[in-house]
């Protein structure tokens, strides 16, 4: 009778869904979901922010900076290589003419200051070029004249000026190189003429006379004492004599 009774109850349970038991996961689930978050929305909506003002973030107190156009205007080539051709022009205007009044060349400021030195190697290379043309292969000569007169003139005018830091190297080296500008035009005419003869001896003597005029009218701008011009012209034209000595042999 007992296994009668078992099999009843078996049977009779079949269409019954077996209660499945909820795992660990769906419980925490469901006791969330059946939570009721209380709160006071009164309190957040009655509340003043004054620590945040709405005047906190004004988008046209960060305006981006405008680029100017001095920003947009990169320098030039010349600019950067140091090489002002406005100063250039203005030195040659003052070695070419040099009885004119006073000019821009004779100011301190504008000789001592970012002395060039692009123009004194263009009319180094210019008279070498033109020997060169005439048949005299003088390169290697007019370097070491060139150097030794800018050290010789360097020390004389730093022993003549009281003041020290008159005179820089570059300084002198600028003012000496573009005295040369006469002397290349001499040999100039003498890729077309002889100049070893008495006419050539006569522009010679101009030549110096004029390079080394020019040449002591610079230097006594930088140092300011106009009674020493003399003095100062005296080795300017042992310094071109050289480079006249190598033009007319």
């Amino acid at each position: 009778m007992g296994d009668f009774t078992n099999q009843d109850y078996y049977w009779n349970n079949q269409g019954e869904t077996p209660v499945q038991q909820q795992s660990f996961y769906e419980q925490d689930y469901n006791q969330f979901t059946n939570q009721q978050l209380e709160f006071n929305s009164q309190e957040y909506t009655n509340q003043t922010f004054t620590q945040y003002p709405s005047s906190f973030y004004n988008p046209n107190d960060y305006e981006l900076p405008k680029e100017t156009d001095d920003e947009l205007e990169e320098p030039t080539l010349l600019e950067e290589l140091e090489i002002y051709p406005d100063r250039i022009l203005e030195k040659v205007l003052a070695v070419l003419n040099p009885l004119r009044g006073h000019s821009l060349a004779d100011d301190v400021e504008y000789l001592t200051k970012d002395s060039d030195l692009a123009g004194p190697i263009f009319f180094g290379l210019a008279l070498a070029l033109l020997l060169l043309l005439a048949g005299k292969q003088s390169f290697s000569h007019i370097y070491g004249f060139s150097m030794i007169s800018c050290i010789f003139m360097y020390f004389l005018l730093s022993l003549m000026t009281t003041a020290e830091g008159v005179f820089t190297f570059t300084t002198v080296a600028s003012i000496l190189g573009y005295c040369l500008i006469p002397i290349v035009i001499l040999s100039l005419f003498g890729v077309f003429l002889i100049l070893s003869g008495p006419i050539g001896i006569i522009f010679a003597s101009i030549t110096i006379i004029w390079s080394s005029f020019s040449a002591s009218r610079l230097f006594i701008a930088v140092s300011g004492d106009k009674q020493q011009q003399p003095v100062i012209m005296y080795p300017s034209a042992m310094v071109y004599s050289v480079f006249v000595l190598l033009v007319l042999f």
